[in-house]
């Protein structure tokens, strides 16, 4: 295993906990969940980010797209989580349009981080799992 893969292997893992540990202590009110969980999701999208397929197997390009596609999901749902703090303020929004102050509450409510998650969490456990199964079949099938 080269240096840069053991990089990837060790962000991926150790981003992947931080993340569960910041989402998990969200529900508990503590301030400093969304650092913590912000922090894991930079660890874990930078290495997902990094890691490539060079292969030339259709399946598992698009595979690989969600898996990015998940990492983004993953960051959309830190910046959701630092917007909670912003409800309040667009209540009392002077001079803002009504529609763009129903949408920014919409957006900005209390666990709607949660939606993203959901789809984040969706994303990387299907590819994942179906990468998996789709490099044994490749392997022995003799296509590296």
């Amino acid at each position: 295993m080269s240096q840069h893969n053991t990089t990837i292997e060790r962000f991926t893992i150790a981003g992947g906990l931080l993340l569960l540990a910041g989402a998990a202590v969200r529900i508990t009110g503590w301030e400093y969940s969304q650092y913590l969980y912000s922090l894991g999701t930079l660890m874990f999208s930078a290495a997902q980010f990094a890691d490539r397929y060079d292969g030339h197997d259709l399946i598992m390009k698009r595979l690989r797209g969600q898996q990015v596609l998940g990492s983004v999901f993953l960051l959309l749902t830190a910046v959701l989580m630092f917007m909670e703090p912003l409800h309040a303020g667009f209540y009392t929004a002077p001079g803002m349009n009504d529609r763009l102050r129903s949408f920014l509450l919409a957006v900005t409510r209390r666990n709607s981080w949660i939606i993203t998650l959901s789809i984040a969490a969706l994303f990387e456990l299907y590819s994942s799992m179906r990468m998996e199964s789709r490099q044994k079949k490749l392997d022995s099938d003799g296509n590296f």
